[in-house]
């Protein structure tokens, strides 16, 4: 962050702003303000100056646990950076916004921020992209985005960001919304500096599995906010009623009223997610604090995502400051096309409504769009930027729908060796390939195409880790992730699984299951060793209490075994063959009949999953970045 904002602070001074030297106060007031949270946890700091009582002066010592597997990996060399240099950029469109207050200048600091705001919109999105992606290839969930507030925190300035990058347009076409855009520049800095504390502050600790354990650091960053905070709000107060933008074309058909109408859209989703992501604090002051489900922000998404399409499929199309109907010819005929393409969904399974709806508008919007480009680039006009990052976003959001509300996925055993088909594909599973790195690798084939998952024991995570094989084509992925290779010899033969959820009740044919807590006794092993216990009580399908289980799992290096339990009143065992600490999950397996352990060939337990036109959202992240990109070059050079 502190080198970031040197080098953007180079920028500001090669360019010689007027009131240059205000604008740097401000940013030398955050670096300032870094330096001092670096000075009280200094990261350079030796392990016998924080640690006196262990390790004496000049004593170097052993290895120490490394970073974190599932962050060894190339996506994760960008991501973060990436994602940081839209983080740190913010503070120019904070430092500029200041000056425009202070000076009483309300028009000439649009000239200079209008750049950064495409930069910061740039980086942010594409850093935001890049972890989804490393997410969708890496972690073997199978998904990309799960509203995780640490997630959210680097979403909510985005929003903010972009609402003030359209604001800047009608500002500087007719003069108005002045006041939004000084304050969207102040609160996109403002909830950056939030999301940080989110984050590094460790009050998500129990909600996300992004965060930070608890900090001694969080006074210093309670701190931080409030000062930029205070000294934003008491700026905008002061200046506000003097601040008198030109009246915006109020007709309805008109392309400001609907960028406008966007804006709307887009502040509207960034309140609904700040609310939901700070819902931890909010509910923890008045009770305990508790998280809001992904269905919360699934719901509101469904409105959010047809008036954002409505709106960005319409504004290109109309005139600035009077009402015109000139391209709606046009705008029938893409009509038409969507239905007809949306009547093709419907014959080819997607008969729910909202999704139907949703997918249609989001062609009417790649239509609109590119045939925009289509006629610029015929007539060698290359500012066509914003319509690539429009095309890009309705690509998205069919890509979102068709592999979210319509995957398919089965969990299921694979003998080595043997095909086998699962979800229409043959399968093949050909064994598991040791790496001279430790991250041993598991062969298979699907429909001849060979691939490779990770499945290794982790000494730093103390549990195995797994990464998916992904086949990609044009029309649907294929993703395969591992949950366990059982060996010929593993006592934990011919049986069923079950997944629970801490406090939630799962039902088994005649029994029923609440997993209570989990029971750590590493205290009662060797050196090195770890034990886990999940403590389950056992109901009968009536509800009755019947007993309370215990089934164990001995981790012994890159080693298990399991400790099973017998079912209440029956000779069936229960094992508990994985834990998930951070999901707070543990999965058992069940024999199918009692005393039956009959021995099968070595077989690789994977979930398999479908994920139809996901290459349609990747290709619309690529367009969205590239026409943000061709945006920032188009205006440098004018």
């Amino acid at each position: 962050w502190l080198l970031l904002g040197s080098l953007y602070s180079l920028f500001i001074l090669r360019k010689h702003f007027e009131d240059e030297a205000l604008a740097m106060t401000f940013v030398n007031l955050v670096q300032a303000f870094i330096v001092l949270i670096l000075i009280r946890q200094n990261p350079f700091a030796y392990v016998w100056d924080v640690n006196p009582a262990i390790f004496r002066p000049d004593m170097i010592p052993v290895n120490g646990s490394g970073l974190n597997p599932l962050l060894q990996d190339p996506w994760m060399v960008i991501h973060p950076p990436v994602l940081f240099a839209g983080y740190a950029s913010t503070v120019i469109l904070f430092a500029f916004a200041m000056v425009a207050l202070i000076r009483r200048n309300y028009d000439n600091w649009i000239k200079v921020v209008y750049p950064y705001t495409l930069f910061s919109a740039l980086t942010l999105g594409a850093g935001i992209i890049l972890g989804a992606y490393w997410s969708y290839t890496t972690l073997g969930w199978g998904g990309y985005w799960g509203w995780d507030p640490v997630e959210n925190a680097s979403l909510i300035p985005w929003l903010l960001v972009l609402v003030l990058f359209h604001g800047l347009i009608i500002q500087r076409r007719q003069g108005g919304l002045k006041k939004t855009n000084i304050a969207m520049a102040l609160l996109s800095f403002i909830l950056v500096l939030y999301g940080t504390f989110l984050t590094r502050s460790g009050v998500l600790t129990d909600f996300s599995v992004h965060s930070f354990g608890t900090s001694d650091l969080n006074l210093y960053l309670v701190g931080f906010i409030l000062l930029f905070l205070v000294m934003g709000a008491m700026a905008f107060i002061l200046r506000a009623a003097e601040v008198k933008g030109s009246k915006v074309q109020t007709a309805l058909f008109t392309r400001e009223s609907f960028i406008f109408f966007g804006m709307l859209v887009l502040l509207i989703l960034s309140l609904l997610t700040f609310l939901g992501t700070s819902s931890p604090i909010i509910t923890g002051i008045v009770g305990t604090a508790s998280n809001v489900s992904t269905s919360f922000y699934n719901l509101i998404s469904i409105p959010v995502a047809i008036f954002m399409l409505v709106f960005v499929s319409l504004a290109p199309v109309l005139r600035w400051k009077s009402e015109s109907f000139k391209g709606l010819k046009s705008i029938i005929t893409h009509a038409v096309v969507s239905v007809v393409l949306g009547a093709v969904f419907w014959l080819l399974g997607m008969r729910d409504l909202w999704p139907l709806i949703i997918s249609m508008l989001a062609v009417f919007a790649v239509l609109v769009n590119g045939q925009i480009i289509y006629t610029l680039l015929r007539h060698k006009k290359y500012n066509f930027g914003a319509y690539l990052t429009h095309v890009g976003l309705g690509l998205m959001v069919i890509g979102i729908v068709t592999s979210s509300v319509y995957d398919t996925s089965l969990k299921t055993t694979f003998p080595l060796g043997k095909e086998k088909e699962a979800l229409g594909y043959k399968i093949t599973y050909n064994g598991r390939i040791p790496s001279p790195d430790g991250k041993d690798k598991v062969a298979v084939k699907i429909n001849g195409k060979e691939l490779f998952a990770k499945y290794y024991w982790s000494d730093y995570s103390r549990a195995f880790m797994i990464a998916p094989a992904v086949s990609n084509s044009v029309l649907r992925d294929v993703y395969l992730a591992p949950i366990q290779i059982i060996s010929e010899n593993d006592e934990k033969m011919s049986t069923e699984s079950l997944d629970l959820i801490k406090g939630e009740k799962a039902i088994f044919q005649d029994w029923q299951f609440l997993f209570k807590d989990y029971d750590m006794r590493q205290h009662e092993m060797q050196s090195g060793d770890v034990r886990v216990n999940a403590v389950v009580d056992v109901y009968g399908k009536d509800g009755s209490f019947l007993e309370t289980i215990e089934p164990g799992l001995i981790f012994s290096g890159n080693k298990h075994k399991y400790e099973h339990v017998h079912l209440p009143g029956s000779e069936r065992k229960v094992f508990l063959t994985g834990v998930n600490v951070d999901k707070k999950l543990i999965k058992l397996a069940i024999s199918k009949e009692s005393g039956n352990e009959e021995k099968e060939p070595e077989r690789l337990a994977a979930e398999i999953s479908v994920k139809p036109l996901i290459s349609i959202l990747w290709l619309g992240t690529v367009l969205l970045i590239l026409g943000f990109f061709l945006s920032m070059f188009q205006r440098r050079k004018n």
